[in-house]
């Protein structure tokens, strides 16, 4: 066996999973004062089961858990694990590897695993029982374990050494044994009292035996004859059942052929109501066909609006266009005239120029004649007059070209005039037809939102409608079944009362004395109990089931009522009933301590319903004493604490009667009595609360039909205001379409004659120009003549006359060719106003044909509008027509709905006529039933008294009396002997028989029980006899080597002197104690307490080591035993220890360097953070070359 390795989590100071791992050397762990070394050494020893928290080092064993530190949370729970190699099959386990785990959560809780099954603690200590490794092994030794071992007492010293000698397990049996033997003598003395106590009761158990045999034959017969007697009435009972059962099935069939009818009505009347919702649905789809016809028709009707208008639109244009034409074709007139007379003037102009031609030839010809007689001077005349008359030829046309130029002037200001009165005329035009064109846009966005608002309205009217149209159909349907569940109720109400007039469930005798009391025959009647109560629906089971026939107890007023009640009954032959006289019978009610605080306890019956106070003693009498539970494991309870003294009824109507015994199952037919008038009750109010509801839906239902009517009108009245609309819009639309039209061609127009106006503009800038500039060369030529006349005057001197003559000849002359030039003048101008005159004419002629082709577009479109017209007219027409098609379908479906509810209205009479059929037929089987439940309950009451009795079916009571009773009388008065001879014999305990079987029985088992315990203890003794020989052989034998091994041991450590183990009563080997005598070489020791600490450890060491050579454990932990120890000591107990090795596995805890040098494998604690311990494991040669411990 080998010691793997080491696995702690969360255990002390180690938080993180941590492992070491061993070989079959030494492995020396190492590291300062609170790293955390020894938690190592308590691992081991928790994981092997220790349980004593001082061993553990811990105040509790939640200690053993991290705690947690500033930086790190406390962990929750802590887990230890050993893995052992177990291939030698040292532990007597079927595996090669066995994994211990002990595991402890911070809760509490804690688990034992091998190899990942749970197992006990006990498992954990059988398992290493006698290796060493148990809770009183050796394998684990610690400082404390070397002081404890020296100093303790010599009794204490025994554990240790029991487990090396391997007698560990014998005397865990021997104990066991002991305590199998203590229970086995206290068995035994229990028993033989148990059987003296039997030896007295057999002797008088005997004589009631004999006794209770005879009785037992009598009953036997009184079963026989009971039996008899009970099943010859249950044979008649069934006779009268079975006769009853054939009418309750006419009845029966009678009422389902009912319910069918009613079916079949009910599904005609559902058929009716459908065919009517239909004929309602299609009246409303084909509605909705027409509105949409009307308008669509209504929308052709607004299209045919537009249309009219567009065709008035052109007209107007053609009326305008006409206008125009009449306007340019006067305009043509006038400029022809214009032209002709300009011509005419032209003509004149010709023939004039033409005359001054010839004047100015004359008068040329004339001057040219005075000048040619004329002497040199005369030649400087004529040059300063040729000079003068072209100077004067120059300002003539000077003066030719300003007339002409400002001729133009007036004439092109006049024109200029004309066309910026056009423009200011289309200028306002245009405004006119913008503000008009805004005013539509407006229009039409105020039509859209109207149009908008309309359409929501119309769709929420329309959805207002349909709702209204559900919630009419849902308080129809809800007023519907309101008025059948009424009916219904209304009917099982009457049922009901019926019942409780005619006292149907009540006995013959009851009814007989009611009745007689009712025409005043008998006095003192108050009336049966059930009728006396007032119970809550939920207590009126458990109510029923307490009374049970006592419901039927008739209340009287005094005894003397009651014996002529019972004097009636027997006078009639009418039957037995029981009377109950107010004045004398008085009750008990419970009044057990600790009741009330009892689990499931409601109450006491007598306390649960409510009754006139004068009939308080019949209501204790009869409920006083039963508990009312609020089920069977309760109200069994209830009846078990106090003894079964007194009955206990649960709200089921389950029963634990006085004694002990329990009545139960589902409930009678026959009850419901004392129900029946609370019954009544409740369903008049929920009657009531149903025709309230009715009514409320009646007229919910009328409501529903005014608001559907109401819906229906503002709908229509929407989708009219809607098709106003949309008319109107489409209207609106074409206006504006038309003004958009009449602005566009202002704005073209005016644009034109801006246009024109700037031309002419620049025109008459043009010529006032030039007639700036002619009047200015004018002005210049007329100085230029004058100064050529004054020449012309010095150098003529006396030459006047000529002179005279000569300037009246240039005077003519130039007159004459002012003239001819003012003609030519003329002539160009009339020219260029007759050319101009004859371009606007064929502007206007242009203009005339345009105008013309306008006419004729809007001549053809009126055409093509009026053939749409008439399209829309007929379609519009045919729309109504269909849509009137479609009002009389409407009237035809609202006529056929109207037919369908009066079916409806004829099957609901049907059906109400079919149901009263039904109720009559359900109340005549209501009471065919109640007297079937009646005379079953007689039937039922014989089966139960067989049962209750004898605990005999039926068939089983048949079966052990096959013989019929053929006379009842004369079985009757057999039966009154037998009991007779019952009474006889006075007192009998019929269970003597049966018990004193059962004692006689039990004390023959007692005799033999006491014989096996006996046997069992003798057997017991035998085995701790043997157990105690083997333990005392197996202890002296190794006690013996042990002894001889610590001699040695202690030789080899001391260097010398002696060493040896005594027992102080070797008499008593099991139970003395263990003195240990050391001498140390040169020392005489009295006493281990006179040795030092270092002496002391040794011979513990010494002492260990003897025992671990006896019975080598398969792995030993080390803590620091030789710390008290000098450097050669720790040098000797290493070398010492590397022996051992051979046998053992050695892990040790230690500070010392001589057994840090003899360790195979070095493990290093260390705490770098506070409170976590970390582990790193080291190469021996590593850790030798950085101590220096070897070169």
């Amino acid at each position: 066996m080998l010691l793997k390795s080491l696995e702690l989590q969360g255990f002390k100071t180690f938080p993180d999973k941590t492992t070491l791992t061993f070989h079959s050397g030494i492995t020396a762990v190492v590291g300062p004062n609170g790293s955390g070394k020894s938690n190592i050494s308590d691992a081991v020893r928790w994981v092997l089961g220790e349980q004593s928290l001082r061993n553990l080092r811990c105040t509790k064993m939640e200690d053993v858990i991290f705690g947690g530190t500033p930086q790190r949370k406390p962990l929750g729970f802590a887990e230890v694990t050993l893995n052992i190699d177990n291939s030698d099959r040292t532990l007597p386990f079927h595996a090669d590897a066995i994994s211990v785990t002990r595991r402890y959560y911070r809760s509490g809780d804690s688990e034992y695993l091998i190899n990942n099954a749970a197992v006990r603690l006990k498992d954990i200590n059988e398992l290493f029982m006698d290796t060493g490794l148990g809770r009183d092994g050796y394998s684990i030794i610690g400082q404390g374990k070397i002081d404890s071992i020296v100093s303790a007492r010599s009794e204490d010293r025994r554990e240790i050494f029991e487990e090396a000698a391997g007698i560990s397990r014998f005397r865990y049996r021997k104990e066991e044994s002991e305590h199998q033997l203590a229970q086995a003598e206290e068995n035994l003395l229990r028993l033989k009292d148990i059987l003296l106590e039997l030896e007295g009761r057999i002797g008088p158990l005997k004589e009631q035996s004999e006794k209770a045999k005879r009785y037992l034959a009598l009953a036997e017969k009184k079963k026989k004859l009971e039996i008899g007697l009970w099943l010859a009435m249950l044979d008649q009972s069934g006779h009268v059942l079975r006769e009853q059962e054939d009418k309750i099935l006419i009845a029966k069939n009678q009422y389902d052929a009912a319910g069918q009818a009613i079916e079949t009505f009910e599904k005609e009347i559902e058929k009716t109501f459908q065919s009517s919702n239909s004929c309602a649905a299609k009246a409303d789809e084909i509605r909705n066909s027409c509105n949409s016809l009307e308008a669509e028709a209504a929308k052709k009707d607004g299209e045919i609006s537009v249309l009219q208008n567009d065709i008035r639109h052109n007209e107007e244009n053609i009326t305008r266009l006409h206008s125009e034409i009449e306007q340019n074709s006067l305009s043509g007139k006038d400029l022809e005239k214009e032209i002709e007379a300009k011509k005419l003037e032209l003509q004149k102009c010709f023939h004039m120029a033409k005359e001054k031609d010839e004047e100015f030839s004359e008068h040329s010809a004339a001057l040219k004649k005075l000048k040619s007689g004329m002497s040199e001077t005369e030649k400087k005349i004529d040059e300063f007059s040729r000079k003068i008359a072209e100077l004067t030829a120059e300002t003539t046309e000077s003066k030719v070209a300003e007339m002409a130029a400002h001729s133009a002037v007036a004439e092109i200001s006049l024109h200029l005039n004309t066309v910026r009165q056009n423009i200011t005329e289309k200028q306002q035009q245009k405004e006119k037809l913008e503000v008009s064109t805004e005013t539509y846009r407006q229009k039409l966005e105020e039509s859209d939102s109207h149009i908008k608002t309309l359409s929501n309205a119309s769709a929420g009217y329309k959805m207002r409608f349909d709702t209204r149209v559900k919630k009419r159909e849902a308080a129809k349907q809800q007023s519907d079944a309101l008025q059948l569940d009424l009916h219904e109720q209304l009917r099982r109400a009457k049922l009901l009362e019926d019942l409780e007039q005619n006292m149907e469930g009540f006995s013959g005798s009851v009814k007989a004395v009611m009745k007689a009391s009712g025409h005043g025959m008998l006095e003192g009647i108050h009336g049966p109990v059930s009728r006396l109560l007032k119970v809550a629906e939920k207590y009126a089971v458990a109510m029923e089931t307490a009374l049970g026939g006592a419901m039927q107890n008739i209340a009287v007023g005094t005894e003397q009522d009651a014996k002529r009640a019972i004097a009636f009954l027997k006078r009639s032959n009418a039957g037995r009933a029981t009377f109950l006289p107010v004045e004398t019978i008085h009750g008990r009610t419970l009044q057990e301590i600790g009741l009330s605080n009892c689990r499931g306890f409601i109450g006491v019956a007598s306390e649960l319903c409510s009754f006139d106070a004068k009939y308080r003693g019949i209501v204790e009498f009869l409920l006083g004493r039963i508990a009312v539970a609020d089920n069977l494991d309760s109200a069994a309870f209830i009846a078990g604490k106090y003894g079964y003294r007194f009955r206990v009824v649960t709200l089921d109507g389950q029963v634990v009667n006085t004694g002990g015994s329990f009545t139960g199952g589902s409930l009678t037919r026959n009850s419901g009595l004392l129900r029946r008038s609370t019954e009544i009750e409740k369903i008049k109010r929920e009657a009531e609360k149903i025709r309230q509801k009715a009514s409320s839906a009646a007229e919910a239902f009328r409501a529903a039909e005014e608001e559907v009517s109401e819906a229906e009108a503002q709908l229509s009245g929407a989708k009219g205001e809607l098709v106003s609309a949309q008319e109107e819009h489409v209207h609106l639309d074409a206006e504006s379409h038309r003004a958009e039209a009449d602005l566009l061609t202002a704005k073209n127009a005016l644009l034109t004659l801006q246009n024109e106006a700037a031309l002419e503009d620049k025109r008459l800038k043009g010529q006032s120009t030039a007639e700036t500039e002619a009047k200015k060369r004018t002005e210049t030529f007329s100085l230029e003549i004058q100064k050529q006349k004054s020449g012309l005057m010095e150098i003529s001197g006396n030459r006047n006359e000529l002179n005279q003559k000569c300037e009246a000849l240039t005077g003519k002359i130039q007159k004459l060719e002012l003239d001819r030039l003012a003609a030519r003048k003329d002539s160009q101008a009339l020219e260029t106003s007759i050319q101009e005159a004859e371009e606007r004419g064929r502007g206007h002629r242009e203009k005339i044909e345009k105008l013309k082709l306008d006419i004729e577009a809007a001549s053809s479109s009126s055409k093509e509008i009026s053939q749409k017209i008439d399209t829309l007219t007929k379609e519009s027409a045919a729309l109504r027509l269909t849509a009137k098609s479609h009002a009389n379908e409407i009237d035809l479906f609202n006529k056929k709905r109207m037919e369908f509810e009066q079916r409806s209205v004829q099957q609901r009479a049907a059906e109400r006529e079919k149901s009263e059929e039904k109720e009559k037929i359900g109340h005549d089987l209501a009471l065919l039933e109640e007297r079937k439940a009646n005379q079953q309950k007689e039937y039922d009451g014989i089966i139960a008294q067989l049962w209750e009795e004898y605990e005999l079916t039926r068939r089983e009571a048949e079966e052990q009396v096959p013989e019929r009773i053929t006379d009842s009388a004369q079985a009757k008065k057999q039966l009154s002997s037998v009991k007779n001879g019952i009474r006889s014999l006075g007192s009998v305990n019929v269970a003597a028989v049966e018990e004193y079987k059962k004692v006689n029985s039990r004390y023959e088992f007692m005799k033999t029980q006491v014989a096996d315990v006996e046997q069992s203890r003798n057997e017991l003794e035998k085995l701790i006899n043997n157990l105690t020989h083997q333990m005392k052989d197996l202890f002296t034998s190794r006690f013996e080597l042990i002894n001889r091994n610590f001699g040695e041991t202690f030789h080899d450590l001391f260097g010398g002197g002696s060493a040896r183990l005594s027992m102080t009563d070797p008499n008593n080997v099991l139970k003395s104690g263990i003195e240990i005598s050391v001498q140390p070489p040169g020392k005489i020791v009295t006493h281990l307490e006179s040795l030092s600490g270092g002496e002391k450890a040794l011979v513990a060491i010494a002492l260990y080591f003897a025992i671990m050579k006896v019975n080598p454990p398969p792995f030993c932990v080390l803590d620091e035993i030789e710390a008290a120890l000098d450097d050669v000591n720790v040098t000797r107990f290493a070398e010492y220890l590397r022996k051992m090795n051979r046998n053992t596995q050695f892990i040790v805890i230690t500070h010392r360097r001589g057994s840090m040098e003899n360790a195979d494998i070095l493990y290093g604690v260390t705490m770098q953070n506070e409170g976590v311990s970390k582990l790193l494991e080291m190469p021996i040669a590593q850790v030798e070359a950085e101590l220096g411990i070897k070169s």
